[in-house]
């Protein structure tokens, strides 16, 4: 039988010896609970972690955190962007978009992602019911595409948290893949006019003047330690003479950018600097002389607040801006019809439940 000895110590009142309860007697019982405390914290902990709740449900089938989290993370991946405008520290996701809903930022993007995987999800089961499948060329772009994602794109912390493997990846591409192709045979199915959306662009608005210039600062400039310094009044004087000396060989060269050797430090070509009439760096004053130009012409030397400039007309007309707002007029008509379809007409085929208490988890 285990005896406990007695543990001489300090004396104390009336040479009385304080005798420590044996170990074993108040131990046991402490062990028992603590061993049943760490059972329920690591059964907890792998429920927590083996456990994920169901989402939403799609045509009888269940989706989890898990399976919809490349919907979740491309989303959380533009909010991010948008919080290092912030100073990247979060608050950003808890800012208040709604004050009578009390809705965040946060609340937004869980909204957001579960819209674009019921979107995916509901296109790619259609898609699949009509007999689409991944051609041969796609399955090797986005066998391509998932080696660029695990190898260089997404952060290694990242797909670690999200569980993003080679053939998870491959699974939601090739949905998504799906399902952008039908969505684009629908499109082109829709009856959209093209020439109606013209007829609110106005083409004088988006008129594009593509020029060559070389310039010169009359701000800044480097020192010989390889400083940008504030220029001085002589050196602006310098820097004027310096571009006129160009000025005079631009008139009659026709190849501008041997006028400004690679190692040059103080001028600058551009070979292309487009602008429009209301979309353009320079001042009033000096749009209004370039536009004016005819194509070919070079300009006197134009002073503005922080450089001189030589300008050369390349094209006084050219129309590439008002075919770029025209083609984004005609996408975002197309979005929108396409996604009137999708509530209408695609949406209602296909049973679908979310489950807003697992979001607020």
């Amino acid at each position: 039988m285990n005896k406990s000895k007695k543990l001489q110590v300090k004396k104390v009142k009336k040479d009385r010896l304080i005798e420590p309860k044996p170990i074993t007697k108040i131990s046991l019982p402490w062990l028992i609970a603590f061993g049943a405390l760490v059972v329920v914290l690591v059964v907890a902990l792998l429920f927590d972690q083996l456990y994920k709740p169901t989402l939403m449900t799609i045509d009888g089938k269940n989706y989890n955190i898990g399976d919809l989290a490349y919907y979740f993370y491309t989303v959380e991946s533009k909010y991010d962007y948008y919080d290092s405008f912030f100073g990247g520290t979060g608050q950003y996701w808890d800012l208040t978009i709604n004050e009578e809903t009390g809705e965040t930022v946060r609340d937004a993007s869980k909204t957001e992602a579960t819209k674009l995987a019921l979107f995916n999800e509901v296109l790619y089961n259609q898609a699949v019911s009509e007999g689409y499948s991944l051609t041969d060329e796609e399955k090797q772009t986005i066998e391509e595409n998932v080696s660029a994602l695990l190898s260089s794109q997404i952060p290694p912390a990242d797909i670690r948290k999200n569980n993003f493997t080679k053939a998870y990846l491959t699974d939601i591409l090739g949905k998504i893949t799906l399902a952008d192709r039908y969505r684009q045979d629908r499109i082109a199915e829709l009856d959209i006019d093209i020439e109606e959306i013209k007829k609110d662009i106005d083409y004088e608005e988006y008129r594009q003047y593509d020029i060559e210039t070389i310039s010169i600062s009359t701000t800044k400039k480097t020192d010989d330690e390889g400083n940008v310094v504030d220029m001085t009044e002589e050196d602006k004087k310098a820097a004027y003479d310096t571009i006129k000396e160009v000025y005079e060989k631009a008139k009659t060269t026709e190849d501008w950018s041997t006028l400004v050797p690679d190692e040059e430090t103080e001028l600058t070509y551009k070979e292309k600097d487009s602008f429009t009439k209301s979309d353009t760096r320079f001042s009033e004053e000096m749009k209004e002389k370039v536009m004016a130009m005819n194509n070919g012409d070079v300009s006197e030397i134009i002073e503005e607040e922080n450089a001189y400039y030589i300008v050369r007309m390349i094209n006084n007309n050219s129309s590439e801006s008002y075919d770029i707002a025209v083609e984004d007029a005609l996408t975002a008509a197309q979005d929108e019809a396409f996604s009137d379809k999708f509530d209408k007409e695609i949406l209602p085929k296909h049973e679908y439940v979310i489950i807003d208490k697992a979001l607020k988890r």
